[in-house]
């Protein structure tokens, strides 16, 4: 088992990004597959999960600020 590493803030926005920048990529192919009439909704479920996951592990890492309304 290793030992978790302590990454700096800017690795962590780094790695949100990256994370962030292949959601996008994948979102995008997963546009132009869902307008072709002939596509798979499984192929379409399977790219909209990726999607999801891959942004829900980037706010884990690099949690957004909170907006200044919801500190009021």
């Amino acid at each position: 088992m290793t030992t978790p590493v302590a990454m700096s803030d800017s690795e962590r926005r780094q790695i949100a990004e990256i994370l962030s920048r292949r959601a996008n990529e994948i979102a995008s192919h997963h546009t132009e597959y869902t307008r072709d009439r002939q596509h798979h909704g499984s192929v379409e479920l399977a790219l909209s999960r990726e999607i999801d996951r891959l942004r829900r592990l980037a706010d884990r890492v690099n949690p957004p600020e909170p907006d200044e309304e919801d500190d009021e």
